[in-house]
């Protein structure tokens, strides 16, 4: 009996280790040319790449868009301004918002779906962004996969 809580404690140090290893990776992308990089959450398959950007897609219809984009003579916080707009005008109920001339993030509900977006100006006049799409009810899983996404959204090679 003396050893059982030995037994528990090796067996549970095994289980741990077992569940790393069996962890899925989350994978690196980028887009050298418009100077960015971003981190793809384990269980999105990519569905469509061009040299702008890729699409993929997650358990659940979950949706994934990452893309560098050219601001042109609009100013970030106007092109971020123009895409709340029309995500409204498209009939998502915008819940949080925040602009800086850096960064911008925003989030908004629509049918049971969560819309997030989050937004950084790289190299001058280009900015990237991604956007992801998921259930409502999914919100807890995926509040730090957002989190993570949110940091792994880089400046790289300007």
């Amino acid at each position: 009996m003396k050893r059982l809580p030995h037994i528990l404690l090796s067996l549970g140090a095994t289980m741990i280790s077992t569940s790393l290893l069996g962890a899925e990776q989350w994978e690196g992308f980028g887009i050298k040319h418009l100077g960015f990089v971003f981190d793809v959450p384990p269980g999105f398959v990519l569905a469509q790449r061009s040299d702008q950007g890729a699409a993929f897609e997650g358990k659940n219809k979950a949706f994934l868009a990452i893309w560098g984009a050219q601001l042109g003579k609009a100013s970030f916080r106007t092109e971020i301004e123009h895409r709340i707009a029309v995500n409204e005008n498209d009939g998502w109920k915008v819940t949080y918002k925040r602009v800086t001339p850096q960064w911008a993030s925003y989030s908004g509900l629509k049918d049971g779906q969560i819309l997030y977006v989050r937004a950084i100006k790289i190299c001058g006049d280009r900015a990237a962004l991604f956007t992801v799409n998921y259930a409502r009810n999914e919100k807890v899983p995926y509040d730090p996969l957002i989190v993570r996404m949110v940091k792994s959204l880089k400046v790289q090679g300007c």
